[in-house]
């Protein structure tokens, strides 16, 4: 263990001392341990970014993440640091319980302490951007500043304790006060430059607070890729071997659980379910046992009415999906944040069925972009695929709205913002 924050302030300054002949180049690093989800999309759109390709970039991450193929299409030059991890973090890492989640935040953070260190020792490091500040808040608020007075950005995403107060939908979170305490403690310390967050309702919330160290927060609209051309409707689904007259809903990326796949397939094969509804699951399964023994999941792929793509699904194949769907399924359970999928989707004028609750409720219900459900209540659900057969003209306006709203929700804005961030501290020194 590494006694800091001497040890990171001494280390760092070896690490200059000992660097020559690119002594005017920045250099960052960044820091993520996890490769699932959207996170390799952001480590990407970062290293892609303006102020990467003048700089000197350390991508700290797992050997999943270089692996990923999001990483691997990646044509930008920077270093790469393997984080290793122990048995015992790997159990930590998978204990999503109340008291698991603070300490799995807590490890987190005290291991990205210990990595900057590491690297500071023969590494010249001038910026720490930490993209996904929700996994490890407890580590790097406590004890002191996090790096050591290294300056440091970071981005929220799951940030809750101002829902109530800004009309979201979600159950009161556990530890309350402490998570704005540790917010706030974060916010206060002298070496975090930007906390970056794609949650609009955190940024205005933060707009209505005095506290000086608030203007800190920056809306970051949450990005997704937009194509410029998709097949037609009859091309894509004849490439998916879908028919051509059916209403097809899709469930993209990540096949679970948490994303409601149990309730949309017991939905659609309940005897009240218009039959010319067809669901398609694109993307990876998390628990594949679970789902084959779903009987529902036999039901539909016995009537023919069940689409897979299984493993992950980019490019032309993510193109057909697209231009195929009908309506993209965001029936999250137990999850409040806000979703890729959904911006995705809207991007393309793609509606949705989205759960009333957390970001991805309040955002679907206040710019009209689909049909609001509620995933745990059946009823609901197979009310909400029996519109998609019946208002067709309803999901097409929903579709248009998407695609007005989300406008900006693009990697090169999200680009434009971090660069402005990094160059600015760029330009008044290190």
């Amino acid at each position: 263990m590494i006694n800091e924050p001497y040890e990171i302030a001494l280390a760092a300054k070896r690490g200059r001392d000992v660097v020559d002949g690119s002594a005017s180049a920045w250099h960052v690093l960044i820091l993520e341990i996890t490769a699932t989800g959207h996170h390799p999309s952001y480590i990407r759109w970062l290293l892609e970014s303006d102020f990467a390709k003048s700089s000197e970039i350390i991508l700290a991450a797992r050997r999943e993440m270089f692996e990923h193929p999001e990483i691997l299409a990646c044509q930008s030059k920077f270093t790469r640091y393997q984080i290793s991890v122990s048995q015992e973090l790997e159990v930590r890492l998978s204990d999503f319980s109340s008291v698991g989640l603070m300490r799995m935040s807590w490890t987190i953070g005290r291991l990205y302490r210990e990595v900057c260190a590491s690297l500071a020792r023969t590494h010249r490091v001038d910026y720490v951007i930490v993209p996904f500040l929700d996994d490890c808040f407890l580590g790097l608020a406590l004890p002191r500043e996090a790096f050591a007075g290294i300056p440091w950005m970071a981005i929220t995403m799951r940030t809750m304790f101002h829902y109530g107060e800004m009309g979201v939908i979600a159950p009161r979170p556990r530890f309350t006060a402490f998570r704005r305490w540790l917010f706030y403690r974060i916010l206060k310390q002298k070496s975090m430059e930007s906390l970056l967050t794609i949650d609009p309702t955190l940024a205005a919330f933060a707009e209505m607070q005095s506290d000086s160290f608030m203007r800190k927060i920056e809306y970051l609209p949450d990005p997704s890729t937009s194509h410029p051309e998709l097949p037609t409707k009859i091309e894509a689904r004849l490439q998916l071997k879908v028919p051509p007259d059916v209403s097809l809903i899709v469930l993209f990326g990540e096949i679970s659980a948490r994303k409601g796949v149990d309730s949309l397939l017991e939905a659609a094969a309940d005897a009240t379910c218009s039959p010319r509804v067809h669901v398609m699951l694109a993307g990876r399964c998390k628990n594949r046992a679970h789902l084959l023994e779903n009987a529902a999941f036999q039901r539909l792929n016995a009537d023919g009415r069940l689409h897979i793509i299984d493993g992950y699904v980019r490019g032309t194949e993510e193109r057909q999906v697209l231009a195929a769907a009908d309506c993209m399924w965001i029936g999250h359970t137990e999850f409040y944040g806000t979703s890729g999928v959904m911006v995705l989707a809207a991007r393309h004028g793609v509606p949705v069925l989205a759960t009333e609750e957390g970001l991805i409720g309040y955002l679907a219900k206040k710019y009209e972009i689909g049909v609001i459900i509620q995933p745990r209540n059946r009823s609901s659900v197979v009310k909400g695929l029996n519109r998609l057969v019946d208002e067709r003209d309803f999901f097409k306006q929903a579709g248009k709205n998407g695609i007005s709203v989300f406008a900006k929700h693009d990697p090169t804005e999200f680009q434009r913002i971090v660069t402005e961030k990094v160059a600015m501290k760029m330009r008044t020194g290190r």
